[in-house]
C-alpha cells in the first residue's frame, strides 16, 4: 500500500510541475493573431509620412485591437514579457507570423495583378468597340453618300427660262 501510495504522489508530482503558460498570459494562439494585426497596422503607420500623425492615428487602431481580442494594453504587455522571457515560445509564433503575413503579401500581390489585368482587358475592349464604332460611322457615311442607281432616275430640272416676266 505505501509502495502504491508513493507511485501515486510521484506520478502527481512529475504532472503538476509540467511547464505551461499561465491563465492571465494570452496564450499562444490567439498571442499569434494579435501580433499578427499589431504588425500589420504597424506597417500601415510607417507609412505616415508625419510622425505626429503616425501617434495620432495609431493609438486609437491598437485600441480597436485590443477591443477585438477582449484584451487591454497591460495585458499584452504582460503577455509580451511573458514571452520575451521564452524566446522559444515567442520564436515559434514569430515563425508562424511570418509564414502568415507572407501569404497576406502573396494574396494582395495576386488580388492586385488581377485587377491590373481586369483593367488592361477592359481598356483592350473598349478600344475595340471604339475602334468599330469609328468603321461603323465610315461605313454609314460611304453609304449615305453613294448614288443609289436602283431607283428610277429622276426627271432633270426644267431649265430656267429667260423670259419676260409675267405682270400680274
Amino acid at each position: 500500500m505505501t509502495r502504491f501510495l508513493l507511485l501515486l504522489l510521484s506520478v502527481l508530482s512529475i504532472s503538476a510541475c509540467k511547464p505551461g503558460i499561465p491563465k492571465d498570459i494570452i496564450q499562444p494562439n490567439e498571442m499569434e493573431k494579435i501580433l499578427f494585426d499589431i504588425h500589420l497596422i504597424d506597417g500601415y503607420i510607417s507609412s505616415i509620412p508625419t510622425p505626429d500623425s503616425a501617434r495620432k492615428v495609431s493609438a486609437p487602431i491598437y485600441k480597436g485591437i485590443f477591443k477585438k481580442y477582449g484584451i487591454d494594453s497591460a495585458t499584452h504587455a504582460k503577455s509580451m514579457t511573458y514571452y520575451y522571457n521564452h524566446p522559444d515560445l515567442l520564436a515559434k509564433m514569430y515563425d508562424r507570423i511570418s509564414e502568415k503575413i507572407g501569404k497576406a503579401k502573396d494574396g494582395e500581390v495576386k488580388k492586385q495583378e488581377k485587377e491590373e489585368k481586369l483593367k488592361a482587358e477592359k481598356a483592350i475592349k473598349e478600344r475595340k468597340a471604339a475602334e468599330a464604332k469609328k468603321a461603323d460611322s465610315l461605313k454609314k457615311l460611304k453609304k449615305e453618300n453613294q448614288i443609289d442607281t436602283s431607283k428610277k432616275a429622276r426627271k432633270p430640272l426644267k431649265a430656267f427660262r429667260l423670259s419676260k416676266p409675267t405682270q400680274r
